[in-house]
């Protein structure tokens, strides 16, 4: 069992994509799934023209209930996009989606996959809150920003808090011009790519384009690098690249 959380401190970055790509592109044969337990609400939903049950509240509520006190939980709470991808969606507001991501904040254990890996889209994460409780819960963290100065001043002052919390936590970067290293050096954590733009494939994501050759992509074979480099349990390279379109609201 593994589990890899996707945020961001500010702003949408692509954070929903990448879970995506990740999920996609896992290596290994076991089941993988993506969990949306973003605060502000999910898109996958609408993305894919799914009904919100099953989905992220069935799960929670039957956290409440006690009904799912022991690993493997989540897995009765998907639906399965074409293509064999397993989903477990949130509704597409926050008043609808905070109180379930608070209630799974108490019972972590109801995210994880019996066998195989989660990749939980927490979407925005503060401090203290909901969302950070679960991402101190999973094995890995990939942190999704811009390359905007403010932003990337943003990590460099909350860097230390997030490695306390989880320390195994990564930066990918969309856009700016610095090198990894020059990057990584400036905001005190790791850098693990670059994340250039591939619209095809963050459109296929969204379920508005067809899988054309879809894992030739470059958001695709990147994604599978880096989770390669999570199941080694290695700080994926410098070199590593994602690659996704930044999503809109």
């Amino acid at each position: 069992m593994t589990s890899v959380a996707v945020f961001s401190l500010a702003g949408a970055p692509g954070v929903t994509t990448l879970a995506m790509a990740l999920a996609t592109a896992w290596p290994m044969a076991e089941p993988v799934c993506v969990v949306e337990a973003d605060l502000s609400g999910g898109d996958i939903a609408a993305w894919w023209r799914l009904p919100v049950w099953p989905g992220l509240v069935d799960l929670a509520a039957a956290s409440r209930s006690g009904q799912d006190q022991e690993d493997g939980a989540v897995g009765t709470h998907t639906q399965v996009l074409p293509g064999g991808l397993r989903v477990c969606v949130a509704p597409s507001t926050a008043d609808r989606t905070a109180g379930a991501v608070d209630l799974l904040a108490h019972n972590p254990k109801a995210l994880t996959a019996a066998s195989g890996t989660t990749v939980v889209d927490l979407g925005r994460v503060a401090p203290h809150s909901a969302a950070a409780g679960l991402l101190e819960s999973c094995d890995n963290a990939v942190l999704v920003t811009t390359g905007d100065i403010a932003q990337l001043k943003r990590v460099k002052d909350s860097a230390a808090g997030l490695f306390v919390s989880s320390p195994r936590v990564g930066l990918v970067v969309v856009g700016g011009r610095g090198s990894t290293r020059e990057i990584s050096a400036a905001v005190g954590m790791p850098v693990w790519g670059h994340i250039p733009t591939d619209p095809k494939a963050a459109a296929f994501l969204a379920g508005q384009a067809e899988a054309v050759r879809v894992d030739r992509r470059p958001l695709i074979k990147a994604a599978r690098d880096l989770a390669r480099a999570l199941l080694r349990h290695e700080e994926p390279s410098a070199g590593v690249q994602a690659a996704l379109v930044a999503e809109t609201p």
